[in-house]
């Protein structure tokens, strides 16, 4: 699907030699923090390696939580057509069991990235997309766009360019700790006759080697994203083959599952050493990440980069300092990330997951609370303009 978009992307040779804030990273958290901060008056540019639109596997899924920070910021119009989903079909071997869980959408992200920046740059942001950013210990940010260099000097930089971004690789303070146990992301977008999963439906199944889940997008694709241990991913020789395996009987088109354009993360679990630090903020996945349950890992980005440009624009008023961030930040997540880190565990043993669709078959209303608790919005605090 080919989506045009209204989108203009600077020349870093064109940019300001200083800026309040300087925000890497155009997905979902960075698009929020930056829409934030020009809302709030500030001159605010974001950068992004990659070009928009694009099409991505993670994050098709927003659970009510995301859907919330949206509205809360006026933006309840980048989902006006996403399809809504009503229950999660959870398999484990020969078990399987429906459970409601209401308030959930599934979305392309090439719709929901590419409406988060057109409403950064109607909010005043400037965009510089295929721009691969560095911060240096001086506090300079290094731009590198299509062999030009430029490095803007920015009051704050907001960090939110992902699991595999390296905008912090040279300042020791934000290193990662990264869980050795962990498994790895993978996924792809499948043709619509590829796989069994009905509208409205978060079909997963989980597996020894891991787990995986599938969703229909509004324009009858298939959005596929797994959790998976690096060493299946060996034994069957590459992901294509992995993710035949573990879909089992949900695959109807072998051929299109095996030539699906399979991409991969580094090991999921993680977090930074630090969120805050000299000028610097981190948000969104590039602070830290855990195994998340259907459609939180995009509500966390959403929530954390709001919180990040609502942080971000009290420091710049002199009301508060990049420092708190390191509390606030963590704060924000630690209830929902502590779910899923639980939920992720239970996923990997498939004997306790038979074990919980016995008792949950027994009591679907605990079941329904059980499942409508993930997602659920964080509280977000207000900027002021």
């Amino acid at each position: 699907m080919k989506l045009q978009s209204a989108l203009n992307s600077s020349d870093v040779s064109c940019l300001p030699e200083t800026v309040d804030a300087l925000v890497i990273g155009g997905g979902p958290a960075g698009s929020i923090a930056a829409i934030t901060l020009a809302r709030a008056g500030f001159r605010t540019v974001l950068v992004d390696r990659g070009m928009h639109p694009r099409a991505k596997v993670c994050g098709c899924c927003l659970a009510p939580g995301g859907i919330a920070t949206l509205q809360s910021c006026g933006l309840q119009h980048i989902v006006r057509d996403a399809l809504p989903l009503h229950h999660v079909l959870l398999e484990s071997g020969a078990r399987s069991m429906r459970v409601a869980r209401a308030g959930s959408v599934s979305i392309a992200r090439e719709t929901l990235d590419t409406g988060l920046l057109e409403a950064a740059q109607g909010a005043g942001a400037l965009l510089a997309m295929q721009t691969v950013a560095s911060v240096d210990r001086g506090g300079g940010v290094h731009l590198r766009q299509r062999g030009i260099t430029r490095t803007v000097q920015a009051r704050m930089v907001i960090a939110a360019d992902g699991l595999q971004g390296q905008s912090l690789a040279d300042l020791p303070a934000f290193a990662w700790k990264v869980r050795r146990s962990s498994l790895m992301g993978m996924g792809a977008i499948l043709p619509a006759t590829a796989a069994c999963v009905q509208p409205g439906e978060i079909r997963m199944r989980v597996h020894a080697d891991g787990y995986v889940g599938l969703v229909r997008l509004p324009d009858g694709r298939i959005d596929v994203a797994a959790a998976v241990r690096p060493d299946a991913l060996r034994a069957d020789h590459g992901p294509a083959a992995c993710m035949r395996r573990m879909l089992g009987d949900a695959v109807l088109n072998v051929e299109a599952v095996l030539a699906a354009p399979w991409s991969g993360t580094p090991l999921l679990t993680r977090k930074r050493s630090r969120l805050a630090c000299a000028g610097v903020l981190v948000a969104g996945d590039a602070g830290g990440y855990v195994e998340p349950f259907t459609g939180e890992g995009m509500s966390w980005a959403l929530a954390s980069g709001a919180a990040a440009g609502v942080h971000a624009a009290a420091v710049l008023r002199g009301e508060t300092t990049e420092d708190d961030w390191n509390r606030a930040g963590h704060a924000l997540l630690r209830a929902a990330r502590w779910r899923c880190r639980v939920t992720g565990w239970l996923l990997r043993h498939p004997a306790f997951v038979n074990l919980g669709l016995r008792a949950m078959r027994s009591m679907p209303s605990l079941s329904e609370r059980i499942a409508n608790a993930f997602g659920a919005a964080e509280p977000m605090p207000q900027v002021h303009p």
